[in-house]
Formats: C-alpha cells, sequence, structure tokens
C-alpha cells in the first residue's frame, strides 16, 4: 500500500523501485505516492517488465516534471570524491562485475567492493553501510564492507574465536559443511580465513576439532592467544 506523503527517495536520489505498469509511452514506478513515477522510454537502458526491480535516479526534466533515469552514469557525480579513508558511507548495490560489485556510494559516486573482500551474499539493488578503503589516484573509490583496522578484517580473530566459545558453554556447532555466510555473521571474515585462524588454535591445544563442532580445551578455558 502506497504512503500518501513519503516517497521511497526523493529528487536527486538513486532508489531501488517497483515496476508497475509498461506502456508505449513509458514505464511506471512504484516510489510510495499515489502517483506513480514515470521512467520514459529514453531513459530506459534495457527492456523491462511489469513487477521487475530497477535502480533509477530521480530528478527534473526540462519541463520539470519529476521523472526517473535508468541511465546511472550520467547522474554518478564526475567531482573528484571527498571522502576520506575509513568513512562510513551508505551503499547502494548497483552492479557485479568480474573485479566484484559496483556501488554508489552516499547518492553520489561509484565505488567497488572487490570480490576477495566480500564474504556475504550482496544483491542488485541492496542497501548496506560500508566503509572507504582508499581514495585512489585516479579519483575511484574502493569499499570495504567492515571497518578498516577491526581485528576481524585483518584476519586476526582467534581471540575472537575463543571469546565466542566461552559465551556459548565451551561448543560452537561449526563444522566443515557451515555456510561460508554464517561464518562470516560471526566473525566477519571468509570461511578460509576461519580455518586457518583454527589451524592456529588448534596447534596451540586450545580448542578440538570434532564432527558436530569446535570445543573450548577446559585447561585452557581462561587463556587467550
Amino acid at each position: 500500500m502506497k504512503n500518501t506523503d513519503t516517497p521511497e527517495a526523493w529528487i536527486g536520489e538513486f532508489a531501488y523501485l517497483n515496476i508497475v505498469d509498461v506502456k508505449e509511452v513509458g514505464a511506471f514506478l512504484d516510489w510510495g505516492l499515489p502517483k506513480d513515477l514515470f521512467l520514459p522510454p529514453s531513459e530506459q537502458t534495457r527492456s523491462i517488465q511489469p513487477g521487475q526491480f530497477v535502480i533509477v535516479y530521480i530528478y527534473l526534466d526540462k519541463a520539470e516534471r519529476i521523472t526517473a533515469s535508468m541511465r546511472l552514469d550520467q547522474h554518478i557525480s564526475e567531482q573528484p570524491a571527498a571522502y576520506k579513508e575509513n568513512d562510513e558511507v551508505n551503499l547502494l548495490i548497483a552492479a557485479e562485475t568480474d573485479l566484484g560489485f559496483k556501488a554508489i556510494v552516499n547518492n553520489k559516486n561509484w565505488g567497488v567492493l572487490y570480490h576477495s573482500e566480500v564474504f556475504q551474499v550482496l544483491e542488485y539493488g541492496q542497501k548496506i553501510k560500508g566503509y572507504i578503503k582508499k581514495i585512489r589516484d585516479d579519483g575511484k573509490v574502493d569499499l570495504i564492507l567492515q571497518k578498516p583496522g577491526h581485528k576481524a578484517a585483518q584476519g586476526e580473530i582467534g581471540p575472537q574465536i575463543l571469546e565466542e566459545l566461552k559465551n556459548h558453554g565451551g561448543f560452537l556447532p561449526l563444522n566443515n559443511k557451515t555456510s561460508a555466510e554464517t561464518i562470516y555473521d560471526l566473525f566477519g571474515v571468509s570461511k578460509k580465513k576461519y580455518k586457518i585462524a583454527l589451524g592456529g588454535l588448534y596447534k596451540k591445544r586450545l580448542i578440538t576439532l570434532d564432527e558436530d563442532g569446535i570445543r573450548l580445551v577446559k585447561s585452557n578455558a581462561n587463556k587467550t592467544t
């Protein structure tokens, strides 16, 4: 049901909206107001159908009508990104490429989340918090989902695993079949980095690795790495 006074986004912003109708004159999008948002044929970049969701930019056309555009590049700022490393930003996932995921940063700039640094499922149109990892010399923005400097981001999660074990009575039901998404939700790292950390704890005889999960060695219950 549409809200009568609060749109999904405002003029000058990007939004992920549902297509409610497609006609020869253009498409119409549900943006939370009684009157649907118009998406002209000239602003469509591919074939679209009712029920689909698309990312659009909302702007005023030459006749000062509120209009949507799928031509995102035309509305991304050409000004150098005015961010600092570690800044928290709002991201809108807009595309997946060979390198990773393109995201719209704070409704202004393009940024990239590299596959090698993403340990959770991301989807087109998803809104998520992120951080500025680096502003390159060419002005492009590298992003990361976990705050730089956090122990988990650095892969130093041995103490975190031990702490989780202590908080759960010395046992966690995590084994080789546990999904990468579950590992990331718990520790903020890839399954590969998690396994490396487990190996280190096992070699120090701080934990045991069993078929049903991992256990804290009782004699080391009060120790850390």
